[in-house]
């Protein structure tokens, strides 16, 4: 019992992340800064590498990177929440359920 302690406090970031309960979840919203989710839910299970595209409206040229960043179901919330963050901002929320 002593080896696991000694092996949880020698590797404290391999630890996975937890699933977002419920009472998290309905506190997202779109228009959220990526480090308010993340402050609220804690470190996603996934962040993807993201996607820059290039818009022109008229003159201008307008950068937009994405990404992904997933927080898997768990044997206590069996529900993996998805948020797509387009430049540092919340765009998208989604939330599926596993049985």
């Amino acid at each position: 019992m002593k080896s696991l302690w000694l092996l949880a406090a020698l590797l404290p970031g391999v630890a996975p992340a937890a699933a977002i309960p419920f009472e998290t979840f309905i506190r997202l919203s779109r228009g959220m800064s990526e480090a308010e989710a993340v402050s609220l839910a804690g470190p996603p299970d996934y962040v993807s590498d993201g996607i820059s595209t290039r818009h022109r409206h008229g003159p201008y040229t307008v950068f937009v990177t994405r990404k992904k960043m997933s927080w898997m179901a768990d044997a206590f919330t069996p529900y993996t929440t998805t948020l797509t963050i387009a430049n540092g901002v919340v765009e998208e929320i989604e939330r599926e359920k596993h049985f």
